[in-house]
């Protein structure tokens, strides 16, 4: 009593906190700063020694850099272009005050955090440069946990706004979402390379996150960006806390149970439990909640179905990653859509581990009841299986060159993983533990590669087999995945903070 007396002054507490505030009274150095970003020209944000290094000729002065026997329209673009790089060169480029290299880019704009299609050298000189930032700073919430974060937008050279959360986490959590950037990366450079996914249009956008310290990390955000639970805030706005609630009636009916033996008495536990769920989705949750807020905040019908096509093939992508990965705790903050794009966001991608190996989950991926009453079965079968089977494939045919990658990202994970829990002070004890995990690391890579030709679609030798009237189909495990995540029991039994009843 004397516990919840305490969390419910604390959350009074936490409610007063103002949603707004000035830039200037939490940090005046960033409210002063302005800055105007000069007309860019090749080379404008190489330092001095790279620009030099890259070139043909060290001197910039040089005109035989310029030579060329071709069209003299050709010959005065590039002696304009020789003028402008002197001249830029006399104002102080090259990394001095006052030229490219001083201009401040809005972060997020190189891979693998960059969400362009363009597989090719960046070019900082048409990249967004920060001006200024906004006078006002945001005070919002993550979620179930409640714990507030600021969100401090910059204005950027092109005139848009380009918000971020700043977020104190663990070094694991912030490390876990750098790696998962760059699996999302490889991801979508595989799809751009193969012809099955190109022309189904699938994409994977990598989400931007900027650690910035070991325990403060920046992740791009957006107004557009919604959650499962604020969408069922937004339409609904239960007045109770629902995971409470459902627990609150799980154990009353379990406590009313006879003492039997232990198998008698977990059946009869498990009984209790779906009774509870069946009771709790039709009371209290519908299952058109995402329905709803979609035809509210989309202007037409038209735009309403092609919403719902792009919606399903993001989530496919998404899905790919929670069960290749062994993704847990899918909760509704965690499951976050553009309600722009259709696009659904890899947020906070925790693998899960037993003593350093990826182990299975009794869910593959989240496909509860209010994401496949908005897909509807034609999407569901026409859309999210065909596009799951692509992607695996894709990823499947390129497993000799995915595999180092692979082999490196989860690596990485494993030994933060494992240092989380201990204490690694020096170098050489992370070299000890790199060495005991080797053979681990190994079966994980092995373990998400499997899952991913399990899914794949599989080369036929024998035409005769491949006709035959009791043939498998090619996308049974992905249809097998998709009735266990759509299983009933299985949702049942899940953890109340999962929220399977949304």
């Amino acid at each position: 009593e004397k516990l919840q007396k305490w969390k419910l002054l604390l959350e009074r507490q936490v409610a007063r906190i103002p949603t707004k505030c000035k830039l200037s009274e939490s940090s005046p150095a960033l409210a002063w700063f302005s800055s105007q970003a000069p007309d860019m020209w090749a080379d404008a944000c190489s330092s001095k020694s790279l620009a030099a290094s890259n070139l043909r000729q060290d001197s910039l002065s040089s005109p035989q850099f310029y030579d060329s026997t071709r069209s003299s329209a050709l010959k005065a673009a590039r002696a304009s272009s020789y003028a402008v790089r002197l001249a830029a060169q006399s104002e102080g480029i090259d990394g001095y005050a006052g030229g490219g290299a001083a201009a401040v880019e809005i972060p997020g704009q190189y891979s693998p955090t960059s969400a362009g299609v363009f597989d090719s050298r960046p070019i900082p000189e048409i990249h967004a440069k920060l001006v200024r930032f906004k006078q006002i700073l945001e005070v919002t919430s993550t979620g179930s946990t409640k714990q507030h974060v600021h969100r401090i937008t910059m204005i950027g050279s092109d005139g848009e706004e380009y918000k971020f959360l700043l977020q104190l986490a663990a070094p694991y959590s912030t490390r876990t979402d750098e790696r998962s950037a760059q699996i999302q990366f490889i991801m979508g450079k595989t799809l751009r390379a193969d012809i099955r996914a190109c022309r189904r249009g699938l994409i994977v956008r990598p989400n931007v996150v900027i650690p910035l310290a070991q325990r403060m990390r920046m992740t791009a955000t957006q107004d557009s960006h919604q959650s499962l639970e604020s969408i069922l805030n937004c339409v609904q706005r239960p007045t109770v806390d629902l995971p409470t609630l459902f627990q609150e009636m799980v154990d009353e009916r379990v406590s009313s149970l006879e003492d039997t033996d232990n198998d008698a008495r977990l059946k009869a536990e498990k009984n209790a439990t779906l009774e509870v769920y069946t009771e709790f989705c039709q009371q209290h949750i519908s299952s058109n909640i995402l329905t709803k807020y979609m035809m509210q905040i989309l202007p037409s019908t038209e735009s309403l179905c092609q919403f719902r096509k792009e919606f399903t093939s993001h989530l496919a992508a998404n899905s790919v990653l929670q069960y290749a990965l062994a993704v847990v705790e899918r909760t509704p903050t965690r499951f976050v859509l553009c309600n722009k794009t259709g696009q659904v966001l890899a947020h906070d991608l925790r693998s899960s581990y037993n003593h350093g190996l990826l182990e299975n989950q009794a869910m593959p991926f989240r496909l509860t009841r209010n994401i496949t009453e908005f897909i509807g079965p034609f999407l569901l079968d026409g859309v999210f299986v065909p596009s799951f089977v692509s992607i695996c494939g894709a990823l499947s045919s390129r497993r000799n060159v995915l595999e180092p990658m692979l082999h490196l990202l989860l690596r990485d994970d494993v030994i933060s993983w494992y240092t989380s829990k201990t204490s690694a002070a020096n170098d050489k004890k992370i070299q000890d533990i790199e060495l005991q995990l080797s053979d681990r690391v190994w079966k994980n890579v092995r373990f998400v590669q499997e899952r991913l030709d399990s899914c794949a679609p599989k080369r036929v030798e024998n035409v005769a087999e491949a006709i035959k009237e009791n043939a498998a189909p090619i996308d049974m495990n992905v249809r097998s995945l998709v009735d266990a995540a759509c299983s009933v029991d299985r949702l049942s039994s899940m953890a109340a903070s999962y929220q399977a009843w949304l």
